[in-house]
């Protein structure tokens, strides 16, 4: 099986998708009436598996595998990474915005990374890649489920801006100077994996058709919240 061409919703990427919906849906639900040492203890474990993925990952690109990657191509700027890093400053006491940025970007991108990843074999490159993206939906499932933190509306607005007009034209201008292969955001080509974006425009055109589904997503990730508030009221 390892080593085997990838198969979207085959039995392996299968059981990877229900063991991450499992861990993120009772790990936290487990630790939210815990005492706060071993909340504590929980996010720290947390925090080490996904910095320890972070600073592996590009070791692992360049050396580990039989079709290494091009170091253009290992620098942790994609919004998963993004969302790793805004993750692990969040849970060690960083700021909120961290936490709405991971938030939405996680729930929306990393599950849609998980449904559909730029995978070819199952190989370590899959296991690093499902268990990056898995743990920034575990993480975020725990700082929402176990730590009490919650997304609002105006957080929406907040996330859209910093995405669109600071992250994306940065990570834009940071493909363009690195050059072939460089395609972060995958600003520069679409993704090699069967994805949604082989039915868009070619990049960066498609930006045209995601930018209004990736805000659409954010709302409708929002929206229990939503409901739920309305129904207090």
């Amino acid at each position: 099986m390892f080593g085997t061409p990838f198969e979207i919703f085959g039995t392996v990427h299968l059981i990877t998708i229900i063991v991450i919906i499992v861990v993120s849906i009772f790990l936290p639900k487990f630790y939210k009436n815990k005492s706060e040492e071993q909340k504590s203890l929980m996010k720290k474990i947390i925090v080490g598996v996904i910095a320890a993925h972070l600073i592996i990952s590009p070791f692992k690109d360049l050396y580990l595998l039989a079709n290494p990657y091009d170091w253009r191509e290992t620098i942790p700027i994609h919004m998963c990474d993004l969302s790793e890093i805004f993750l692990i400053f969040f849970l060690l006491g960083g700021p909120r915005i961290l936490y709405s940025c991971a938030f939405f970007w996680g729930l929306a991108g990393a599950t849609m990374a998980i449904a559909t990843p730029d995978i070819t074999y199952h190989d370590l490159d899959y296991i690093f890649f499902m268990v990056g993206h898995g743990m920034i939906v575990v993480g975020i499932m725990f700082a929402t489920v176990s730590m009490g933190n919650r997304p609002y509306a105006n957080d929406i607005l907040k996330v859209s801006a910093i995405t669109l007009f600071i992250l994306l034209p940065l990570v834009y201008v940071i493909n363009l100077i690195l050059g072939d292969p460089a395609n972060f955001w995958y600003l520069m080509e679409k993704p090699a994996g069967a994805s949604l974006m082989d039915k868009m425009l070619d990049p960066p055109m498609h930006l045209l058709q995601t930018t209004p589904i990736a805000i659409a997503l954010f709302y409708l990730i929002y929206l229990p919240y939503f409901i739920k508030d309305r129904m207090v009221k």
